[in-house]
């Protein structure tokens, strides 16, 4: 972990994308840090809510073709090998071969929902690529919005890259000619992302780049025209 900040490892330590050292040093740090701690929390609970809500059911014929297989293939000897392996070389390449399949089972993740959610809006194009790009930053901050508003935003931003990955779940239609909005808010106050979405099918997921660090994000209902200052009342906010 020589040169890393123990701080922006929490994205990766969600995704399972460490290796043995890193877990050690950032579980002894993380449960008492409160930077580290809600970041987690944050970034574990987005990953299960996309896969709970965009989880595809495998062919019937998966399990039949797996146990075919295990019956026609031949187990691997026990016999030790001729020569000898390094011990230390094969810790290190299993290790980044874990780290390699846990990023893949991201990626794979927010692919499968990038698939499914295109079936019903022309927003998902490209969308698996662009939010595992942010996800995999280690400076990616996530936050989920609360507020009065039927449903949920979570939102996580990448301050190295300005990007800003948004899902919507469970949202109520926005109504005739309106659109959802979100806003970056900082000590300026707020500032249009101008992130128009109707929600088909009640959910939002995009990807967008801001100008600035906000301390908040919020979330309106405006004319799907767009407008520079709200003109709804704010239904979702979290602080970043």
């Amino acid at each position: 972990m020589s040169g890393t900040d123990i701080h922006q490892l929490a994205a990766a330590y969600a995704l399972d994308a460490v290796d043995e050292r890193e877990r050690a040093d950032f579980e002894a740090h993380y449960p008492t840090c409160a930077i580290c701690r809600p970041e987690v929390a944050g970034f574990r609970e987005t990953i299960s809510q996309v896969a709970a809500s965009l989880a595809v059911a495998p062919p019937l014929a998966m399990k039949a073709k797996v146990m075919t297989e295990i019956g026609s293939t031949r187990q691997l000897s026990p016999l030790l090998p001729d020569s000898v392996v390094d011990l230390a070389t094969h810790r290190r390449s299993r290790q980044r071969m874990t780290r390699v399949l846990s990023v893949a089972a991201a990626l794979l993740l927010l692919a499968v929902g990038a698939f499914v959610v295109g079936r019903h809006s022309s927003n998902a194009n490209g969308f698996a690529d662009q939010a595992a790009a942010v996800f995999a930053k280690p400076d990616t901050l996530s936050t989920t919005l609360t507020g009065t508003g039927q449903g949920s935003f979570k939102v996580a931003w990448s301050p190295s890259t300005s990007k800003v990955v948004v899902l919507g779940d469970g949202l109520a239609d926005p109504g005739p000619g309106k659109a959802y909005e979100l806003w970056l808010v900082d000590s300026n106050g707020a500032h249009a992302v101008r992130l128009l979405d109707k929600a088909d099918g009640k959910k939002v997921r995009r990807v967008v780049t801001v100008d600035g660090h906000p301390t908040q994000w919020a979330v309106t209902v405006e004319p799907e025209g767009g407008v520079d200052l709200a003109t709804g009342p704010v239904i979702f906010t979290g602080a970043v």
